[in-house]
């Protein structure tokens, strides 16, 4: 007679047979649909880069915020339980995180998660197969943790972009510190410095 298994082995046995190593499945479908829609995704991330650009250049106008020193390009885990994969563009003055005038967007990376998600909701009919041993709960620390993965290839893709947001008008517009840092992490979180302006006179 075949023995019951307990809680931890049931979960072990989910994760080798149906997340381990699978988000590299996902790979040629984020490429392909990226290649279908290049256009409208990199004019999406544009346009929210840009309108925290003019946000804060309208305040600066209004002389509520100072020279733009810190953008950061945030990774915002709370998204990820409704199914959006968002990231928060936020632009800080000398003040940085205690600026206190708000100044941001949001950018959907859905090209990038939407397998992710897929996938989670497959593992959650899936989990059912274990006999109540695996809960929604689970499931939820799973996309979590798998999302991090994801997360990477967006910190990749929009590595690759900066140089379109730096040339973009909005920027150039925006009063801005001669050494302005651009980031991209998690929402007040570990991040990691993606461009540091060179210290020359800005435009």
């Amino acid at each position: 007679m075949n023995r019951v298994m307990t809680k931890d082995e049931a979960l072990q046995d989910l994760l080798e047979q149906h997340v381990f190593d699978r988000w590299q499945f996902d790979l040629p479908e984020i490429d392909e649909r990226y290649r279908q829609e290049k256009e409208l995704i990199e004019q999406g991330f544009l346009a929210a880069f840009e309108a925290v650009c003019r946000q804060a250049a309208k305040l600066q106008e209004e002389g509520n915020k100072g020279d733009i020193h810190y953008v950061y390009i945030s990774f915002m885990r709370t998204s990820i339980m409704a199914d959006t994969a968002e990231y928060r563009i936020d632009a800080y003055d000398e003040n940085w995180f205690l600026d206190p005038e708000e100044c941001a967007s949001y950018w959907s990376a859905d090209f990038i998660f939407a397998p992710l998600f897929r996938r989670m909701g497959e593992l959650g009919e899936t989990r059912k197969a274990y006999a109540r041993k695996i809960t929604s709960m689970d499931i939820e620390k799973i996309k979590l943790i798998e999302a991090y993965k994801y997360h990477l290839l967006a910190v990749g893709w929009i590595q690759g972009f900066v140089p379109s947001l730096i040339e973009s008008d909005a920027y150039r517009q925006m009063g801005k510190s001669a050494k302005l840092q651009l980031f991209v992490g998690e929402y007040m979180d570990q991040s990691e410095l993606l461009y540091e302006a060179s210290g020359g006179a800005v435009q």
